[in-house]
């Protein structure tokens, strides 16, 4: 090989190193293949749903009893959010709800209707407080009067004799115990239900 013919494929090969040096990073990339943010139109669209299960998967309530928590939480709240606001308060009372019931984070609560954690920490701890407000209001133990009346009722309709309430059997994790044997739950976990 002659020595014009060497020069040209050295010039020629350190022009295509220089080219694909310089060239715009982007347009040689992989497209996007995920997104990071979280469609905040769920809530929304549930609300304008004649028939949805998303109350009863999200809420633990159908939409009608949503709606008068909400009305109570509404005429109980102090300063209602402006007109301008981004969350409307019935999506923050929907947030916090979503939080109490389904037992896990406000990261986990919050990503639900699209709302970012430091908000929904504001939104979750004033709604909190509207309802410790109303606590005494709503929730009270019967006397010793009623009580066998409760127990006869609940005893007519559970079976249970002398009960005169319950929980909803929430399960909450524990640590796993020695003897373990028939302590997960569905999901896996050690549970103990209360």
């Amino acid at each position: 090989m002659d020595r014009n013919a060497l020069i040209a494929v050295v010039a020629g090969v350190c022009m295509s190193a220089a080219v694909v040096a310089a060239i715009d990073k982007r347009s040689i990339r992989a497209p996007p293949s995920g997104r990071s943010t979280f469609s905040n139109t769920t809530f929304e669209q549930a609300m304008e749903a004649k028939q949805t299960d998303w109350f009863h998967k999200r809420l633990r309530c159908d939409k009608k009893s949503f709606l008068r928590i909400y009305k109570v939480l509404h005429a109980a709240w102090d300063c209602k959010p402006g007109a301008n606001s981004k969350t409307k308060l019935i999506k923050r009372i929907a947030l916090t709800m979503i939080y109490l019931s389904q037992c896990g984070t406000m990261d986990q609560a919050a990503s639900t209707p699209g709302i970012s954690r430091p908000r929904a920490v504001v939104y979750i701890n004033k709604t909190l407080d509207v309802l410790k407000k109303l606590a005494s209001r709503y929730i009270a133990m019967p006397t010793p009067d009623e009580l066998p009346v409760i127990e006869a009722g609940f005893e007519a309709k559970a079976g249970f004799p002398d009960v005169f309430g319950a929980v909803d059997g929430t399960l909450v994790a524990i640590p796993r115990p020695r003897d373990f044997e028939g302590w997960y739950c569905r999901k896996g976990f050690p549970p103990v239900n209360v």
